[in-house]
């Protein structure tokens, strides 16, 4: 069972709406013998509406390949946590005042 390419609007090789390349590429057709046939099937028949939802349906390439991000889902860290572990560094004696103070700025905070 060979896997085929997913059912996206071509970015690459578009003349309206890419429409025809993704549905030939998806295929494994010559982009050329899909346009012919639209152009066919809107003569005589509803290949001009048919084209139209498949502009409406099918997902831009560009919209359907987008990666997960790696921090989906995952909050960004608190700054005020980060400057709150700084402080109790400082008061054991970890860090000194100057890299208390270098945290504090780098996270744009006030003293």
């Amino acid at each position: 069972m060979s896997t085929r390419p997913p059912l996206v609007r071509s970015e690459r090789d578009r003349v309206i709406a890419g429409v025809c390349a993704g549905l030939a590429e998806h295929l494994g057709l010559d982009v050329t013998l899909v346009r012919v046939g639209f152009v066919v099937v809107a003569l005589f028949g509803p290949g001009l509406i048919a084209y139209i939802v498949l502009w409406i349906a099918v997902p831009r390439a560009s919209d359907a390949t987008l990666p997960p991000s790696p921090t989906a889902g995952v909050p960004p860290p608190r700054r005020s946590e980060a400057v709150r572990i700084a402080e109790e560094r400082y008061a054991r004696g970890e860090i000194s005042a100057e890299e208390l103070a270098t945290i504090r700025s780098d996270l744009h905070e006030g003293a």
